[in-house]
């Protein structure tokens, strides 16, 4: 009768509730997020008989998540588990539940500690999680690069001023707040300043669109926009360097402006604990992606009968930083061989975290990071100079060979080549044969019209009054030499577009008794 009466009264509280209050306990507890209304109401209605008994552990936390938002306090009355269903107290539940290995709330991720669905064998330990265990009301999400550990003060309401400006102040006291002083002794503890819109979460942090933070009178330079349209890529805000935190009794101030807001904002202030990147480097490195799986996904693609198998190139650079691949990871639902730089990729997400690949903008997350094999051991088993390799259909890899620079077309091997330094002057004289005037050249009279001498520049040149300038009629003997190219030297740049004037012809007055060629006389 008790349970029928305990999830009753659950359910009218369900029942109440909006859209994005259901989903946020699904979503807390592993159960769909999808749907309409009811079928939200249905979807934590049945969790809530089923794990009655069988696991109380679980029905208490769905129980206190729901209470927590109505801002309520359950009765005591099976707040604990029955003795011997495993000795857990319910606050260690919620706390490891809320450790960054569930730090996607709204995505199934596999534990890292499970097989994977997509063919590639991973192995490793368990998602990250911090050194604290403590989690005092997880409003906002954890990241890789730091976890929650305790809020510092009140959580602040920051009410809705459509028209105007308004200021939230926070006086911080160490000897008020003695977790400070933690900051000065452990140099990974910092002082952060979180923003969201919900008073329950986990939620991503979000300040108003136009707003400013200062402490100590000091200008706090960030970016409290995130990345355009990418939910979940603003960044808290770290104060602990304006901190004056030597001095007890230092009024530390910590002022929030802002203004043209539609809806309510809170405003909390948390002790958290960062992680650098070479950390989270050797997290992703205690995760591997077999070889043996990478070769199997090769050749298994290339048995695919749609599919032409053809070798594939894989390049040894990261796409982040154009260098060479360090520490060669990829996304364990990623389908490409293609690897990143885990040292990059996690240095670009501390900036402004999307969490998702590079290569194929597929979801991933840090729990899926894992190093690939395969191209680890390419990456040694080559030179640091190579850039890319050669990936067979068969899954082997071998080193890309250059091709061959195709050669320019040229004469045959052995042939003769002669420098063309032959020039061709149109020459104003006329031929002249054995010293006579007008001699018959081949039968016809060479003073019939004025003649162009081929000169060679080996030959001696002739003079301007008609000296000896024998020319051959014939290229000289076994010569493989192509006919010289034409240049008239008479002709100047200023005469370009004129008509060449021949010389008139002259008469010939000293062989009357010539005979001219039929070509030249009359029929």
């Amino acid at each position: 009768m008790s349970t029928n009466n305990d999830i009753r009264g659950l359910e009218k509280i369900i029942a109440t509730f909006l859209n994005k209050q259901l989903q946020q306990i699904c979503s807390a507890h592993g159960l769909k997020t999808s749907g309409v209304k009811a079928d939200l109401q249905a979807r934590i209605k049945n969790a809530l008989y089923e794990n009655y008994s069988s696991d109380p552990i679980l029905f208490n936390s769905i129980r206190n998540t729901i209470y927590s938002i109505t801002g309520g306090a359950p009765s005591q009355q099976s707040m604990a588990p029955p003795l011997g269903s495993g000795g857990q107290s319910h606050n260690s539940v919620r706390n490891n539940f809320y450790s960054y290995g569930t730090y996607n709330s709204g995505s199934s991720v596999p534990s890292l500690n499970q097989g994977y669905g997509n063919g590639s064998g991973v192995s490793g330990g368990a998602g990250y999680s911090g050194s604290s265990s403590r989690a005092p009301d997880s409003l906002f999400k954890n990241t890789p690069f730091y976890n929650v550990e305790t809020r510092i003060g009140n959580l602040h309401t920051c009410a809705v001023m459509s028209n105007h400006r308004n200021s939230v102040t926070i006086t911080l006291k160490a000897s008020e707040f003695p977790e400070l002083n933690r900051c000065t002794t452990d140099s990974s503890i910092k002082l952060m300043v979180f923003c969201g819109i919900e008073s329950v979460g986990p939620q991503d942090i979000q300040f108003p669109h136009q707003s400013e933070l200062k402490v100590n009178s000091n200008d706090v330079k960030h970016n409290l926009r995130g990345l355009k349209n990418k939910s979940g890529s603003t960044l808290p805000v770290d104060i602990t360097p304006f901190l004056r935190l030597k001095q007890s009794n230092y009024a530390n101030t910590v002022e929030f402006t802002y203004a043209l807001t539609t809806k309510k904002y809170f405003l909390a202030l948390y002790l958290c604990k960062k992680h650098s990147i070479d950390d989270l480097v050797k997290k992703v490195m205690g995760k591997k992606i077999f070889k043996a799986s990478v070769v199997r996904d090769i050749s298994k693609k290339a048995n695919d009968p749609d599919v032409v198998a053809t070798s594939q190139v894989l390049s040894l650079k990261c796409p982040l930083s154009c260098t060479r691949l360090n520490v060669p990871c990829r996304g364990i639902s990623c389908t490409h061989i293609q690897c990143f730089d885990a040292n990059f990729f996690l240095q670009l997400q501390e900036q402004g975290p999307t969490w998702s690949c590079p290569i194929c903008d597929k979801p991933t997350p840090f729990e899926t990071l894992a190093i690939d094999e395969y191209v680890m051991e390419v990456l040694l088993n080559t030179p640091d100079s190579l850039e890319q390799v050669t990936i067979e259909p068969d899954g082997q890899w071998r080193v890309k060979t250059e091709e061959p620079e195709l050669r320019r077309s040229g004469p045959p091997v052995g042939t003769r080549i002669e420098d063309d330094d032959d020039l061709s002057i149109l020459s104003d004289s006329y031929g002249l044969t054995n010293g006579a005037v007008g001699g018959p050249v081949n039968g016809r009279n060479a003073l019939s019209t004025p003649s162009r001498s081929m000169l060679s520049s080996g030959l001696s040149s002739g003079t301007p009054n008609g000296g000896s300038r024998a020319t051959p009629s014939t290229q000289r003997s076994g010569s493989h030499k192509r006919p010289a190219e034409v240049i008239d030297l008479t002709l100047s740049s200023d005469e370009d577009d004129e008509p060449i004037v021949r010389p008139p012809k002259r008469q010939n007055v000293g062989t009357p008794n010539i005979l001219f060629p039929p070509a030249f006389g009359s029929y």
